[in-house]
């Protein structure tokens, strides 16, 4: 039978397995995602306080743990001022950050201060009442032990999360720093105990909550993600939308091109200078009608509306200069490459950086395009970022670049078939 010499006939199985291979490689990063390295900034003011003679810096002593750590999960980074931690949050230099004041021994320690000094006063009025302290001996006890007022107050334990930097990244960032504060609590509740013991000072039960509790987790989020703003995704959301409607327009863009039987040069070169125009006002008009129907019918509570269409305007048509300076050279050969880009993408895109396996982060991730289009798209609907010249902008002026010039080079040197009704063939 003539349909076993088909060549299609065997190619089908091979075809399937291989398409069954592509696709399972581009969603291989979604198999074991796992924290890798998170990024926490550390900022340590404490000064410290002197307690009998010892010198106790606890927010010192946690961060010369968090730096020496070997954790797998987060990475910590140690900055300096306070006042640094919202340009690295917004420069995606880490997602959180924890942040002692400059009292936070001080104040964690003024309850176990307090009950040590009550309990010598009481010992020492005890003694005197006694005769075991000679009334001479009271002054000079008194002026040893100077002005030891203290003034109790709660440790407050500074916590700051991005919430808008990645949502997936970010709820790992805020447990993170919340098993900090617990154990921050443990911590200084134990070495309390421990020093009360050391000193044989009997903590009475009024006291306990105090020095069990000494720190109170204050915790802040930055750039929360709304309602109706959905949960975060949005850049992911919109990023199959706009990239099959820059292919779909490349596409029929392309077939007006070649169906046009312009054979003279200067037809062509008239006939792509159209084309180009044309992707302009398709980009413009496809953005601005897709958010504002995002808006206004799905309600979608976009911030900056009119940033975010004209940030898609650029981004569309980028990508139809990428797409089209392909086809010019290779026609719809070009379709299957940027199917597979986009599916290859998509764990990308949704997935923050550390969450990817190495090979991924080392180097496909900053050269996809998805990536950079979908980290400005979330600067700009999460963190009221404006449009300004940054990698991302300066790649999609590449691309039209690129899809313009090929286009007007192409209509210049290709020649047109009489065969068939391509310009250029």
């Amino acid at each position: 039978m003539n349909i076993f010499k088909s060549k299609l006939l065997w190619l089908a199985p091979i075809a399937a397995i291989l398409l069954l291979v592509i696709f399972s490689l581009a969603f291989y990063p979604a198999f074991n995602p796992k924290p890798k390295q998170i990024p926490i900034a550390v900022v340590n003011n404490d000064k410290g306080i002197d307690i009998q003679g010892n010198k106790v810096n606890i927010g010192k002593t946690i961060e010369d743990k968090l730096m020496d750590s070997d954790s797998d999960t987060v990475k910590w980074i140690k900055v300096d001022k306070e006042s640094d931690i919202k340009k690295g949050l917004n420069d995606h230099e880490y997602y959180g950050a924890a942040i002692f004041n400059k009292n936070f021994s001080k104040n964690a320690m003024s309850k176990t201060q307090k009950v040590m000094i009550d309990s010598k006063k009481a010992e020492m009025k005890e003694k005197v009442a006694s005769g075991e302290i000679p009334p001479a001996a009271i002054q000079q006890t008194k002026q040893k032990m100077g002005n030891q007022n203290v003034d109790v107050k709660k440790a407050t334990f500074k916590t700051v999360v991005n919430k808008g930097a990645n949502m997936q990244a970010a709820t790992i960032t805020s447990n993170v720093l919340k098993g900090m504060g617990d154990n921050l609590n443990k911590q200084i509740t134990n070495q309390s105990l421990h020093t009360l013991e050391k000193q044989n000072v009997q903590v009475n039960a009024a006291d306990i909550a105090g020095i069990t509790n000494p720190v109170k987790i204050d915790t802040k989020e930055i750039n929360k993600v709304k309602d109706h703003q959905g949960g975060g995704n949005a850049p992911f959301l919109m990023f199959m939308p706009v990239w099959m409607s820059s292919l779909v327009t490349s596409v029929l863009l392309f077939f007006a091109f070649r169906t046009s039987n312009n054979f003279k040069i200067q037809h062509r070169m008239i006939a792509s200078f159209g084309q180009m125009l044309l992707a302009m006002i398709t980009a413009f008009v496809a953005s601005f009608a897709y958010v504002y129907f995002m808006q206004s019918v799905l309600g979608f509570d976009f911030n900056h509306t009119n940033r975010v269409a004209l940030f898609l305007t650029i981004s569309i048509l980028g990508f139809i200069g990428l797409i089209l300076g392909v086809m010019v050279w290779l026609g719809m050969k070009a379709i299957p490459i940027f199917v597979i880009l986009m599916f290859f993408s998509m764990q990308l895109v949704t997935l923050p950086k550390e969450m990817l396996p190495k090979g991924y982060q080392g180097w496909i991730y900053n050269i996809d395009p998805f990536t950079h289009y979908t980290n400005t798209l979330r600067e700009i609907i999460y963190m009221n970022h404006g449009i300004e010249m940054n990698s991302t902008i300066w790649m999609m002026v590449g691309f039209i670049l690129f899809g313009g010039i090929s286009s007007l080079v192409s209509a210049i040197v290709r020649k047109h078939s009489t065969k068939r009704t391509e310009v250029p063939s």
